[in-house]
């Protein structure tokens, strides 16, 4: 490329006078807004009979309440400008929202909130994800609005045309680009804060200032990986102080040029301050000038995490650990600490009541000062230190901090799979296979001519544009791409949107095979005159038209979208799953497969997503759940209730009414005023036999269950455990009602509740262990795999021997530490 500085700021592109009025009308802006205006409806196509995805539940639930309560507990984590914008065609419904006095309010539980809202309140749930996932689908087409703009402003309007189509026929956007999350919104603040920004570092007047520092702030509200703009910040701003030249100054009346570097580096500080005041002061608007996230404490509300587990400080299981206890101390925390509700997350309420306990109860005065002054205690981590000193000082508003401090606790350790393993850290090179799987190879194709023409042009006379007018768009690329590669969050191919738009702005060079660039007042004179340019040039139209056609026949499946290099869709779930392929989003699938299959014995589901199957598949269907996450509808194995003695025997004819597939066992006197029941599945519901096994991707990998569970390849150490609990649980699997009874009064009945829930988790990652052994039989839109199994196949997965064994790769991580 041009080794030299471009002009500080060429002018655009302008279309060559001597162009037919037909290519003039092909490449302006009303062809652009008709492209655009298909992909909305193409999105919105793919998605009409898509049910909702697992991240979406959260994104309207939360923004909802922002609107309507002025409450910021749900969803902090992600971004408040997006959540808002997806729930402003709600807010027009009237649709009845939980009350605010139910357990999932008071602990900021958005899953269950949400669900309640969307599948349990008598909504409309898939007209309201439709109302969102249009608004959502605006966001894109202004993005490709501004791929395309700065694509004709770079390489001229084939330029821009080339990119428009490159980024509207991308199968990642077509998936992401309307769903009910961040991931577009993230892209286009992105993009438009980058080009805002560099934009104001040509010319600065109090528009582009204003422009700039705005859509700086919009991306501080929209993400919590906003602070990656800093370096690419800094960069563009020493490239553009290195390249020299004058720095056109229009204020008000007062015009002039700063030819120093010096002075060029002054303005441009005093324009970084005023991005820092308009970008606080946008975050404070945007969660109502208020620090507090909840607008109302009363009743003992809380968020869903304490401070103490998000600022990385040690655990109260931990911090009895540094006291100096006496030998009767330790045998009653010891005790104490055979809870199995201890074996939860940290700083979780029960530990907290642990630790209240123990201080009332068992520390002496001087133990209690020290665990005080531990408790006390400085984050270990700087970054969490800074944000404990904004929260203390309150300088920013807590809902805004408790994002910032979730995404540093939480994304270094995620479950993540790639290519038949599993991953708690993930892989530097997990985002370039994403990358190299999930792109059209036509793209690849596409690439290769705009790298040729960026060649071939440097001998072409005055050929715009150099390497200093695409400077942001692959400092963008540059930043972006090893932030990705250096992180954690392995968990979809969806994070890589925001490189997207930049590379199929970069792409549009390529349009110089076609017509030629027009560009600062010159035209370069077309590639078509050799035969290379000719050949060149044709290949470049047949690649979109490959690409066009690529993208019709996936409709509307674009997150299962895998090219050749993963041996396409059908074996997509042997490389990724989650929101790179299977997000929840084929319930409606599902029920239109029961419909054209119909099953001959019973269907088992296991199903990855927040939806709700119930609300997707008519009772006819007769499911039955297997282990799933977040498994909201799968029935729990057992429930103990406690009903009072007055009017007993009506409350109990209630009770078997309203739970026909459960059994009342374990009757006993708990209290003077009470009666202790167990509600135990029936044997068929617990028992699993041959039939239609629908298994999603996501749960057929080892990798959607707890660190404390089967994570991983199956391994002696799960087969162990497993073969423990099926002893333990297998008379509860006899009809006979004495049997069940007996073996119920060998341990307290919520010990059988804890017992049961890891038995059905551990029998299904057994189950899958066995499955990935062989094809499956059918699919659901290559997201949900079917299984045809016979009762031999399932005794022999169930109850044979074990499955191929792999490594105990969470015994590798964690040592003589495990969990």
């Amino acid at each position: 490329m041009d080794s030299s500085p471009a002009p500080a700021e060429p002018p655009p592109a302008p279309t060559p006078p001597s162009d037919p009025a037909w290519r003039r009308r092909l490449t302006g802006p009303g062809a652009a807004a008709a492209v655009l205006a298909a992909f909305w409806v193409l999105m919105l196509a793919s998605l009409w009979h898509k049910s909702q995805t697992f991240d979406e539940l959260g994104g309207a639930t939360a923004g909802y309440t922002y609107w309507r309560f002025n409450d910021y507990r749900l969803d902090p984590e992600s971004g408040n400008l997006p959540q808002r914008l997806v729930a402003l065609p709600l807010l027009s419904g009237h649709y009845q929202f939980p009350s605010r006095d139910s357990a999932a309010w008071h602990s900021s539980n958005v899953w269950v909130l949400g669900y309640q809202w969307l599948y349990q309140s008598g909504n409309d749930a898939i007209g309201m994800l439709r109302r969102s996932r249009a608004v959502s689908g605006l966001l894109a087409v202004l993005l490709g609005a501004l791929v395309w703009a700065w694509s004709r402003r770079l390489f001229g309007p084939w330029g821009g045309l080339l990119s428009l189509l490159l980024f509207v026929l991308s199968p990642a956007i077509l998936a992401n680009g309307a769903l009910v999350t961040t991931d577009t919104a993230v892209a286009l603040s992105f993009f438009a804060a980058v080009g805002g920004l560099w934009a104001l570092l040509q010319r600065l007047t109090p528009l582009r200032l204003a422009g700039s520092a705005l859509a700086m702030a919009a991306l501080f509200v929209t993400k919590m990986s906003a602070p990656l703009i800093v370096p690419i910040a800094l960069l563009l701003l020493a490239a553009r102080l290195l390249a020299g030249g004058e720095l056109p100054v229009a204020f008000g009346p007062w015009r002039g040029r700063l030819a120093g570097r010096g002075a060029q580096a002054l303005a441009f500080a005093g324009a970084a301050l005023v991005h820092a005041l308009v970008a606080w002061a946008v975050i404070w608007a945007s969660y109502g000038f208020r620090f507090s996230a909840l607008a109302d404490t009363r009743g003992g509300d809380r968020l869903f995490h304490r401070w103490e587990l998000l600022l990385g400080k040690p655990d109260p299981l931990t911090l009895f650990g540094q006291l100096d206890l006496d030998p009767a101390q330790k045998t009653a925390v010891y005790h104490l600490l055979q809870n199995p509700a201890l074996q939860s997350e940290p700083w979780a309420p029960t530990h907290v009541e642990a630790l209240d306990y123990v201080r009332q109860k068992l520390l002496t005065p001087a133990q209690a000062q020290t665990l005080e002054r531990l408790l006390a205690a400085p984050p270990p981590e700087w970054s969490a230190r800074v944000i404990d000193f904004f929260r203390r000082h309150q300088l920013l508003p807590e809902a805004y901090l408790f994002g910032q401090s979730y995404m540093l606790r939480f994304s270094h350790l995620r479950n993540a799979f790639l290519n038949g393993e599993v991953s708690l850290t993930g892989w530097w090179w997990f985002f370039p296979y994403t990358f190299l799987v999930k792109t059209p190879l036509v793209v690849f194709g596409i690439l290769a001519l705009a790298v040729a023409a960026a060649v071939v042009r440097r001998r072409a006379p005055g050929a715009p544009p150099g390497w200093y007018a695409t400077l942001p768009l692959w400092t963008l690329l540059g930043v972006y791409w090893i932030a990705a590669m250096l992180g954690n969050l392995n968990i979809g191919h969806r994070h890589l949107l925001p490189t997207y738009p930049p590379m199929v702005v970069l792409a549009g060079a390529a349009a110089w095979w076609l017509e030629g660039w027009g560009g600062a007042g010159r035209t370069v004179r077309s590639a078509f005159t050799s035969l290379s340019g000719r050949l060149a040039g044709a290949a470049l139209g047949l690649l979109v038209a490959v690409l066009a056609a690529q993208v019709l026949v996936v409709f509307p499946n674009y997150l299962a979208f895998f090219n050749v290099l993963a041996g396409g869709p059908a074996h997509a779930y042997r490389h990724l799953v989650d929101s790179s392929l299977d997000w929840g989003q084929d319930l409606p699938g599902l029920e239109r497969y029961l419909d054209r299959h119909p099953a001959t014995g019973p269907v088992y589901l296991s199903y990855f997503g927040s939806a709700s199957p119930n609300y997707y598949l008519s009772p006819a269907k007769h499911v039955r759940y297997l282990f799933s996450y977040l498994g909201q509808e799968c029935p729990p194995a057992m429930v103990v209730v406690r009903l009072p003695l007055d009017n007993l025997k009506l409350r109990l004819a209630a009770l078997v009414r309203d739970n026909p597939d459960y059994n009342i066992v374990g009757e006993g006197r708990t209290g003077a005023n009470e009666e202790s029941l167990a509600l135990l599945l029936q044997p068929d519901a617990l028992r699993l036999t041959g039939g239609t096994y629908c298994i999603s991707a996501s749960m057929l990998q080892p990798v959607m269950y707890q660190v404390q569970g089967p994570l991983g390849p199956w391994n002696p150490r799960y087969e162990a455990a497993y073969q423990t609990l099926a002893a333990r649980v297998r008379p509860l699997l006899s009809a006979d009602p004495k049997v069940r009874l007996a073996a119920l009064g060998q341990h307290p009945l919520e010990d059988w509740v804890t017992t049961l829930s890891y038995y059905r988790m551990c029998r299904l990652a057994r189950l899958t262990a066995f499955l990935r052994e062989r094809e499956p039989d059918d699919n659901v839109n290559h997201s949900i795999l079917v299984y045809k199994l016979s009762d031999a196949d399932v005794a022999r997965a169930v109850d044979g021997p074990p499955p191929p064994f792999g490594t105990d790769f969470i015994r590798t991580v964690y040592g003589a530490g495990l969990p």
